[in-house]
């Protein structure tokens, strides 16, 4: 729609306005310079006042349960989330807190996981699990994000079907163990009764030579299940069980961010003498016309 000679063009208008504040921005150009200055030296000044905090990371491995088979079972063992909602329950929360020395409310709120990086999920690789705690107390935070990490790792929903996987082979390694002591021993008898039998037939030689080899077969057997049952049993604690990967030690940090702290200071004294920039001409003039 076409405009009538008398129309104000407001555009125009707003691009002359736009055009004068930032003629008088840049005539009064220190005023702006200078509050960007005063802006980054009071963000310093602020960081350095900063609370510390300490933080304190323990890694744990949560475990890859296998099956007789040694095929992957898929449990809560191998879901990163089940680390979380441990360590946020309040039931571990108030154990821990009281373990440590803390309020439970010093410890609700200050605790965070996550999953490391670097695993390979298409391959089935569970990651590893990093617990941290921040607080006030150095000591403090590094127990508890230990105490929290312990508490996962023995923890039934984790480590219920690795333990008594465990426990299981512990006690078939026993048994066989002990079943090989019993044969040497045995074997040994076997041994010495034929080395001193002087008058014994041809039958009863061959008798004692067959009871001698069906002895050294069956420690044979007992050898090789055994190790089997070993192997079994160092993949269990190994690779099935969760543990510890790394202990908490905690260090000091700050808890805002110094270069933002700066830069946010910078920025509002930036704005803020672009301001007296536009308003120093008008400020000047009023001071003179009351004088």
């Amino acid at each position: 729609m076409p405009t009538s000679p008398d129309t104000p063009d407001l555009d125009a208008e707003r691009e002359v306005d736009l055009r004068r504040h930032w003629e008088t921005i840049t005539t009064h150009w220190w005023l702006p310079l200078a509050g960007l200055a005063a802006g980054l030296v009071i963000g310093y000044l602020i960081s350095l006042g900063g609370a510390q905090v300490f933080k304190a990371k323990a890694v744990v491995y949560l475990g890859q349960p296998l099956s007789q088979g040694g095929l992957q079972v898929q449990s809560q063992a191998t879901n990163p989330s089940t680390v979380r909602q441990i360590v946020t329950s309040e039931a571990t929360i108030d154990a821990v807190a009281r373990k440590v020395g803390l309020k439970p409310s010093q410890l609700r709120g200050h605790i965070s996981t996550q999953a490391v990086t670097g695993n390979i999920t298409r391959l089935g690789q569970n990651p590893l699990v990093a617990i941290t705690v921040t607080g006030a107390f150095r000591g403090r935070a590094a127990a508890a994000a230990n105490a929290l990490a312990l508490t996962v790792i023995n923890s039934n929903s984790l480590a219920g079907y690795s333990k008594t996987k465990i426990a299981n082979l512990e006690l078939l390694v026993g048994n066989e163990e002990n079943a090989l002591r019993i044969l040497d021993r045995n074997i040994k008898a076997q041994q010495d009764a034929l080395s001193r039998a002087t008058g014994l037939s041809t039958t009863d030689r061959l008798i004692l030579g067959n009871q001698l080899t069906s002895l050294v077969q069956q420690e044979l057997i007992t050898t090789d299940q055994l190790t089997t049952n070993r192997q079994q049993l160092a993949l269990a604690q190994d690779i099935e069980a969760p543990e510890l990967t790394t202990r908490a030690v905690a260090t000091k940090t700050t808890a805002r961010s110094r270069r933002n702290t700066v830069l946010v200071a910078g920025l509002i004294g930036l704005i803020l003498g672009g301001i007296a920039a536009l308003l120093y001409e008008p400020a000047r003039r009023t001071v003179r016309r009351d004088a």
